[in-house]
């Protein structure tokens, strides 16, 4: 499974973006390979849009250095989010909506389209 990843790098002073493959066997597995990959214990849940999920440590404002950013989704909400960005797509089943594969025609979409800002590093946590 591919994820695009943004995040700030407090030693370079840069956003940087990239897509991660992470392989698991079950949803377990998955949600313990998306935990690890932001740093987290839990995680967060925003739709981006019906197609695409941000995923974002749940507890992202409790963290220093944490990079505080603004997001503003395709329905013209805007988000304050802490913490590593992950987006992935949403799987859509009966009983549940599950995380997939991002693909390069998202990534290509966000590049053009995410309305993103650092509002700031968080010095002092909640």
């Amino acid at each position: 499974m591919n994820v695009y990843a943004i995040n700030f790098n407090t030693k370079t002073f840069k956003i940087e973006a990239d897509v991660h493959e992470i392989e698991y066997n079950n949803l377990d597995e998955q949600y313990e390979k998306l935990v690890e990959l932001l740093n987290a214990e839990g995680l967060d849940v925003i739709d981006y849009n019906d197609d695409i999920a941000i995923l974002v440590d749940d507890r992202g404002f409790e963290k220093k250095n944490n990079p505080v950013f603004e997001v503003k989704t395709e329905d013209n909400i805007s988000c304050q989010l802490a913490g590593k960005l992950l987006f992935v797509r949403n799987i859509y089943n009966e009983e549940s909506t599950d995380f997939g594969s991002i693909t390069p025609q998202d990534v290509f979409h966000l590049k053009n389209n995410l309305l993103i800002a650092l509002t700031g590093v968080l010095e002092n946590t909640l």
